[in-house]
C-alpha cells in the first residue's frame, strides 16, 4: 500500500476533514482507503453488512467491482469514474441510491484527484441527498395527485363546486354546467345562493360554519338551475386548508337525486292507490255477499248470485287493468257485461248508441255492476228471456250541465207488475250508484217495460280524444 502521505500530513488532513459532514475518505493510486473522516465511519457502521467494507486499508476499487444487487450497476461506473480521475484528473460525479435497512437514501458522489509530488490520490466526497429526493419525489407525486384530481373532477358526472368563506363560488366543473345550466364564466365569483329556491330558510353562511365545525357532512337539498329547472340535490362537504391547516374554502360534490326521488314518489303514490282500491274493492265484496245473502233462499242461489256478481265485478277490473287503472270506453264496457247474456252486434233485440266516452275508474265498476244487474234480469224476465222488444241503451252529454246521461231502456215486452220485493240489483241501480257516484238515477219497473237513467258528472268521465 501506497503511504506517500506520512503520518502528521494524514492527521492534519483528518482534522479538516472531521469538521465536515459529509463522508469523505482518501484513497491512494491502487484504491486502498488511507483516511477516512468521522462522518464516514459513522456512515459505514450504519449502513449494514460487512463492518470492515470501505474502513481505512480496504481496497475501495475492489468494493466498487464486487458490489451486487440493486446498486450493482452504479458502483461499475463509479469503479470506472475513480480510473478516469485519477488518468485524466478531472472531477467524476454521480448520483446513486444507497438504502440502509432502515430507510431509503440517495448520494451525492464527488471525486477529485489530489497530486503530493509524483504520488496521485483520490479524495471521494459522500454527501447526503436523500431530502432533496424525496421532497422531488413529493412534489412529482403531487403534481400526478393534482393532474389526476383535476382530471377526475372534469370527468365524473356529479357537480362539483367550491366556494369561498363569504360564499362566493370559486371552481365550477363541467357537471356542473349540465346540472344548473350556467357556464363556468358568468358563475364564477357570484354567491352559492344563486342556486337557492326562493325563501330558501338557510344561508350559505350558516353551512360553512356548520360545515367548518365538523358537525355537517352531507344533506339533501332543492336547487334551482339557470333555466328555473329544481334540482333536488344531495351535497357532500368538506373544508380546504392551506398547508397550514387553516380554512380557506369549502368544497361541495352535488349529487342529481331528482329522478330517483320522483321515482320514490310515484312508488309511495301507487302503493298508497293500490291500497285504497284493496279497501274499496274489498268493500265493494263485502257488499255483494251480504245483500246477496240477504235475499238469496238457498245456498245454491247465493253461490250462482254472488260468483256472477262477482265476475261481473272482474270484468270491470280486467279493463281497468289493461287500461293501466287510467280509463275505459263505455261502450266497451256495455259490450263486455253484456257479452255473457247475448252477442251484442248480432243481435236485433240489443241496439247501442252514443258518443265516445272515456269513465274513470269508480264509475267504471259503478256503471259496469249496473248493467250486470240488469242485463240478469232482462235474462230472467225481460227482452233477453222474451226473445221479443228491444234493449236500447244510448248515452249522451248534455251541453248545458256537462253530465254524462246514460239510459237502459226494454220496450216492446210484458212484464206482470213490480217486483214484489227488492233484492241487491234492486240497490246497485238506486242508492248505490246515486250515492257512489253522486248522481241522479231513475229506476222505473211497470207493464211495458224498463227504464233506468243515470247522470253522472264531468267528474267521472271524458270525451275520449
Amino acid at each position: 500500500m501506497q503511504t506517500a502521505l506520512v503520518a502528521d500530513d494524514v492527521s492534519d488532513i483528518l482534522g479538516v476533514l472531521n469538521a465536515l459532514d459529509d463522508e469523505i475518505a482518501v484513497l491512494d493510486a491502487s484504491g486502498h482507503i488511507i483516511a477516512a473522516n468521522a462522518a464516514w465511519e459513522k456512515f459505514r457502521v450504519e449502513n449494514g453488512g460487512n463492518p470492515e467494507r470501505c474502513s481505512v486499508g480496504s481496497n475501495y476499487f475492489a468494493v466498487c467491482t464486487s458490489a451486487c444487487g440493486s446498486s450493482s450497476a452504479t458502483a461499475g461506473i463509479v469503479a470506472d469514474g475513480l480510473t478516469a480521475v485519477l488518468a485524466t484528473g478531472e472531477t467524476f460525479r454521480c448520483e446513486y441510491p444507497c438504502d440502509s435497512p432502515t430507510e431509503k437514501r440517495w448520494f451525492d458522489l464527488t471525486v477529485n484527484r489530489y497530486l503530493r509530488g509524483k504520488e496521485s490520490f483520490l479524495i471521494v466526497q459522500h454527501r447526503n441527498v436523500s431530502k432533496r429526493h424525496v421532497q422531488r419525489e413529493e412534489v412529482e407525486q403531487g403534481y400526478i395527485n393534482s393532474n389526476a384530481m383535476a382530471a377526475l373532477i372534469a370527468s365524473t358526472s356529479d357537480a362539483v363546486i367550491s366556494y369561498d368563506l363569504d360564499g362566493n363560488i370559486i371552481t365550477w366543473n363541467p357537471s356542473a354546467e349540465r346540472l344548473y345550466v350556467y357556464e363556468k364564466s358568468e358563475i364564477l365569483g357570484r354567491s352559492l345562493e344563486t342556486l337557492y329556491p326562493e325563501g330558501w330558510p338557510k344561508r350559505v353562511a350558516s353551512y360553512r360554519d356548520e360545515i367548518i365545525a365538523g358537525r355537517l357532512r352531507d344533506f339533501e337539498a332543492t336547487r334551482i338551475a339557470k333555466d328555473g329547472t329544481g334540482r333536488e340535490v344531495w351535497i357532500s362537504c368538506a373544508p380546504i386548508r392551506n398547508v397550514d391547516g387553516e380554512v380557506i374554502a369549502i368544497s361541495n360534490i352535488h349529487r342529481d337525486v331528482t329522478e330517483v326521488r320522483n321515482a320514490e314518489r310515484a312508488r309511495d303514490l301507487i302503493a298508497r292507490e293500490v291500497i285504497h282500491r284493496a279497501k274499496n274493492m274489498l268493500s265493494v265484496v263485502s257488499a255483494i255477499q251480504r245483500q246477496t245473502a240477504r235475499t238469496a233462499e238457498t245456498l245454491q242461489d247465493f253461490n250462482r248470485s254472488f260468483g256472477a256478481r262477482l265476475a261481473s265485478l272482474a270484468k270491470s277490473t280486467d279493463l281497468l287493468v289493461n287500461n293501466a287503472w287510467t280509463s275505459v270506453s263505455l261502450r266497451q264496457l256495455v259490450a263486455e257485461h253484456l257479452e255473457p247474456f247475448t252477442m251484442v252486434e248480432a243481435d236485433q233485440h240489443i241496439q247501442l248508441s252514443g258518443p265516445d266516452v272515456d269513465l274513470q275508474p269508480e264509475a267504471v265498476q259503478t256503471i259496469g255492476m249496473a248493467i250486470h244487474e240488469l242485463a240478469t234480469n232482462s235474462a230472467k224476465y225481460g227482452v233477453l228471456q222474451q226473445r221479443q222488444g228491444r234493449v236500447s241503451i244510448s248515452w249522451d252529454i248534455d251541453r248545458g250541465s256537462g253530465e254524462l246521461q246514460f239510459q237502459w231502456r226494454e220496450t216492446g215486452i210484458s212484464i206482470d207488475g213490480t217486483p214484489s220485493r227488492t233484492g241487491f240489483g234492486h240497490s246497485v241501480l238506486t242508492n248505490y250508484a246515486a250515492t257512489v257516484l253522486d248522481a241522479p238515477v231513475s229506476y222505473v219497473v211497470d207493464g211495458s217495460g224498463i227504464d233506468w237513467d243515470i247522470k253522472v258528472p264531468a267528474s267521472h268521465f271524458q270525451a275520449a280524444s
